[in-house]
């Protein structure tokens, strides 16, 4: 029998203990109108029904993988994972409890080969709780059409609110020139602003993606800042500051080079406006900090 034939797209699920809702995930994925890809699962070495569910899945299908960790990198570590076992031109990110139309993919897509200055295509978001009932939540999105590298950067620095484009179709050669997922909670806000410099974000204007906010979900337990970290980094990770972590994210993306004088100095004030912002949480992880220390200290 002949090899299949390379797909444009790689899609890959990362989840962990997903036995909720990874069928739903994958099913939505399945039922796509747009069809030359490959999908990978990959478990974060779950210890509930995960890899039982994903199996059956990738028996049903012939464009589905199934992958499991020997044992759990923490999120940052099971996304990147799953980028280096891609080698297709498009690539594509896709959380294990949402949920994407079925013409999702055929849009982002049309989207980036409409436009090669693209490196991103997303859809606009609606979100659901656990039970698939509406949410009044808005998501104002990253269409960073500017011809401006600096002044797409310089929107990256300065947001905080949803990073919903980060799931969207990447061209996966711009993708592989960052420094991928960082391990803290907030890398993604730096990821993005290194794809900003690699070209234009795209916004299709049609709600195809579905985000489900539960209790388990990322945006759920930042509030709780060993289980964050835990759960970004992997069991047993070390104290991280993310606040700290992302800021400095930030900053060698913008000395990195390529960027002019006055959009490097323009950058760096945004950084500053945006860290003042931040304060409150940069000042707390000092004060960790500084205990940690002074446990470690204290030990040696």
């Amino acid at each position: 029998m002949a090899a299949r034939q390379r797909p444009r797209l790689t899609i890959a699920v990362p989840v962990y203990n997903g036995e909720c809702y990874l069928a739903q995930t994958v099913e939505s994925l399945l039922r796509q109108t747009f069809g030359d890809f490959e999908l990978i699962i990959g478990d974060n070495a779950s210890t509930d029904r995960t890899g039982e569910i994903a199996r059956a899945l990738a028996a049903r299908d012939d464009r589905v993988r199934y992958a499991c960790n020997e044992r759990n990198l923490g999120l940052a570590g099971n996304y990147n994972r799953l980028f280096e076992r891609a080698s297709t031109e498009l690539f594509k990110w896709s959380p294990a409890d949402d949920l994407c139309e079925p013409a999702y993919l055929e849009r982002c897509v049309a989207a980036l080969d409409a436009d090669p200055r693209a490196v991103l295509a997303y859809c606009r978001t609606r979100f659901i709780d656990g039970t698939g009932n509406e949410l009044p939540i808005e998501d104002p999105g990253w269409d960073l059409r500017s011809d401006r590298p600096g002044e797409r950067l310089l929107y990256a620095i300065q947001s905080g609110h949803w990073v919903n484009s980060i799931i969207g179709v990447i061209r996966r050669e711009k993708l592989a020139r960052t420094n991928l997922m960082p391990p803290y909670s907030g890398g993604d806000f730096v990821l993005l602003g290194e794809l900003s410099l690699l070209g234009t974000f795209i916004e299709v204007p049609e709600t195809l993606f579905v985000r489900r906010i539960h209790p388990e979900a990322s945006s759920q337990i930042r509030t709780d800042r060993d289980r964050i970290r835990q759960y970004v980094r992997g069991p047993g990770a070390k104290p991280s500051w993310p606040t700290w972590q992302r800021t400095l994210g930030h900053l060698a993306t913008i000395t990195s080079g390529g960027i002019d004088l006055g959009m490097r100095a323009r950058l760096l004030a945004g950084l500053a406006r945006a860290s003042a912002n931040r304060w409150p949480s940069l000042r707390n992880e000092l004060a960790d900090m500084a205990r940690w220390l002074l446990r470690r200290r204290s030990r040696a």
